[in-house]
């Protein structure tokens, strides 16, 4: 029988959404076994491959056929070697390597698991994120001070996909102090900091969290114009500026605290002072995870939710703020820009 209908249409692309759970996990189980690291060296038959890695011929033909159809192994004359986009993102110690995002989505697969009871229960599973803020520095319960470190190197990742586009992005002309509230890597302080020389930065959040912003800052080379500070960016002060950015922060937080936020910044702010907000907008980024990423909200945060343009721009002006804009950013995320 025939899935065609009608309007031509068939169950493919909902056979390939149905199925993509596969091609995560190929990736995981590859960069957990070693698979990158040995095809780096040289080019491996099945068998040679299975020795190294102390595998049978049948796993190991499976795991290498995967990885084949994802363009991230290619065969050549018996013997399978890494493309050169796993070269890139794939092999420890490379300078882009996605390892570290790998893991922390991979800690992430055992919870989607559980999908089903977060949204019949509306409450988050791993209690990383609570109503008044994060439980324990960026480390979910249970976590420590190692799921502090294991979230920190996956914003890493994202933030690559987006900071450069967004320091090009923002309009900095007259700025010449900028805060970021919730830092998290420091990536985003990194390249304002890169793209405009003139300008300085103070970058505020968890004490945890600041240690490791600090040396992702000190090996850019932008220590002297980049500040790096401890704090609650929800009741701590902050030193004067003529702008603030939030990137990826209020999706954390219910609408009441998102508010609060925002408030609090327009009192802060000298009069033209400007917001910045960078988020995963649906309406206003080209790519698909904006609109996936309210799952991973859910099971992680309490309250947190994605926030599309029209719910930041409703907290913008009921603060005050005015002469407010949007754009696209990335694929990932889009810009609103306030004015007070």
């Amino acid at each position: 029988m025939s899935t065609t209908d009608a309007t031509g249409q068939d169950s493919s692309r909902v056979h390939s959404i149905l199925t993509a759970y596969l091609q995560s996990k190929a990736v995981f189980s590859a960069l957990e076994l070693g698979v990158f690291e040995a095809l780096e060296k040289s080019p491996r038959s099945i068998e040679e491959l299975a020795a190294e890695l102390g595998l049978q011929r049948r796993p190991t033909r499976a795991l290498l056929v995967a990885l084949t159809g994802l363009d991230l192994v290619a065969r050549e004359d018996g013997r399978y070697r890494n493309t050169p986009e796993a070269s890139r993102f794939l092999v420890a110690g490379r300078p882009e390597y996605m390892g570290g995002f790998a893991e922390h989505q991979n800690k992430h697969f055992g919870h989607f698991d559980r999908l089903g009871d977060a949204v019949r229960e509306n409450a988050s599973l791993n209690q990383r994120v609570l109503k008044e803020g994060y439980r324990d520095q960026g480390a979910a319960a249970g976590e420590g001070r190692e799921g502090t470190g294991r979230l920190i190197q996956a914003m890493r990742v994202s933030s690559r996909l987006q900071a450069d586009k967004l320091a090009s992005a923002v309009p900095l002309d007259g700025v010449g102090n900028i805060i970021d509230l919730g830092c998290g890597s420091g990536d985003y302080s990194i390249a304002l900091a890169k793209h405009h020389p003139r300008l300085r930065v103070t970058s505020l959040d968890y004490p945890a969290v600041c240690e490791l912003t600090k040396a992702n800052v000190a090996e850019a080379g932008v220590g002297d114009r980049v500040e790096v500070r401890p704090s609650d960016i929800m009741s701590d002060p902050w030193p004067a500026s003529d702008a603030v950015l939030l990137s990826h922060v209020l999706d954390g937080y219910g609408p009441e605290r998102a508010a609060h936020l925002i408030k609090r910044i327009h009192e802060h702010l000298p009069e033209g002072g400007r917001l910045l907000v960078h988020a995963h907008m649906p309406s206003l980024a080209t790519g698909l995870f904006p609109y996936m990423f309210g799952l991973i909200l859910l099971v992680n945060t309490e309250e947190g939710e994605v926030r599309d343009s029209e719910d930041i721009l409703g907290w913008v002006r009921d603060a005050g703020f005015r002469s407010v804009r949007t754009s696209n950013v990335s694929l990932l995320s889009g810009l609103v820009v306030a004015t007070k």
